[in-house]
C-alpha cells in the first residue's frame, strides 16, 4: 500500500511540475509598440542641407550621420534623446532640430546628399522604442 501512495504522490508531483512548466513557457504576446505617422524628409549634414549649421554635429552635440533625426521638441510628439524606429529607414535617435521641422514633421539624416534627395518627402510610421 505504501508503494502505491508513493507512486501516486510521484505521479502527482510530476504532473504538477509539467503543468507549471507549460504555463511558464507559454509565449507571451508581444507588446504592440506605439507609433505615429509623420511626414519625413531627408537631409545631409553638409552645406547642401544645413548651411550655416553644417559643422557636423547635432543640436545636442552628437556627430551627425545616419540615425540622427531632427524633430520639433516644442510639438511634444517626440522628445530629444528618444530612440525610435522609422519604417524604411531604420533605428534612430531624436537628437537634432531644424528650422523647417514643425509639428508632425521629422528630418532623417543620411550619409550622402544623394541618399537624402532619394528619400525625398514621405509619410512614414515612427515607432517609439522608449
Amino acid at each position: 500500500m505504501r508503494n502505491i501512495d508513493r507512486l501516486t504522490w510521484l505521479i502527482l508531483y510530476i504532473l504538477l511540475i509539467s503543468i507549471l512548466y507549460a504555463i511558464y513557457t507559454l509565449p507571451v504576446p508581444a507588446k504592440e509598440l506605439k507609433y505615429f505617422i509623420l511626414e519625413a524628409t531627408g537631409y545631409y549634414p553638409g552645406p547642401e542641407s544645413c548651411a550655416p549649421f553644417d559643422d557636423g554635429f547635432t543640436a545636442i552635440g552628437d556627430v551627425a550621420g545616419r540615425g540622427c533625426i531632427a524633430i520639433d521638441p516644442d510639438a511634444g510628439i517626440l522628445k530629444m534623446g528618444q530612440k525610435v524606429f522609422v519604417e524604411d529607414y531604420g533605428y534612430g535617435k531624436c537628437n537634432d532640430v531644424g528650422s523647417a521641422i514643425k509639428g508632425w514633421k521629422i528630418d532623417l539624416c543620411f550619409e550622402t546628399y544623394e541618399e537624402a534627395k532619394e528619400w525625398g518627402r514621405k509619410l512614414t510610421k515612427v515607432y517609439l522604442l522608449e
